[in-house]
């Protein structure tokens, strides 16, 4: 996990848990305190959209690491 998809996770559940302490201890109407809520579920979509194109990167990356190992491998069969 990156610095930044880490620090993003992490807001979001601190924003997360700011939303149930105000709407579920204190008592405070839904409407004062929902738009925590908001930016939580929108930072934890926006993690896993960063965690997504990730992974796809490094898939690729590894493809691209095997396919060389592989025609590395052709040539030296070929050679004998």
């Amino acid at each position: 996990m990156k610095l930044i998809e880490s620090i993003i996770l992490f807001a979001s559940l601190a924003l997360l848990t700011m939303f149930v302490d105000q709407a579920l201890y204190k008592g405070v109407p839904l409407k004062d305190s929902y738009f925590f809520l908001m930016f939580a579920v929108a930072g934890f979509f926006y993690y896993t959209y960063r965690r997504g194109i990730r992974i796809m990167k490094e898939k690729k990356e590894e493809e691209a690491k095997t396919e060389a190992k592989s025609k590395k491998i052709e040539d030296r069969l070929k050679r004998k």
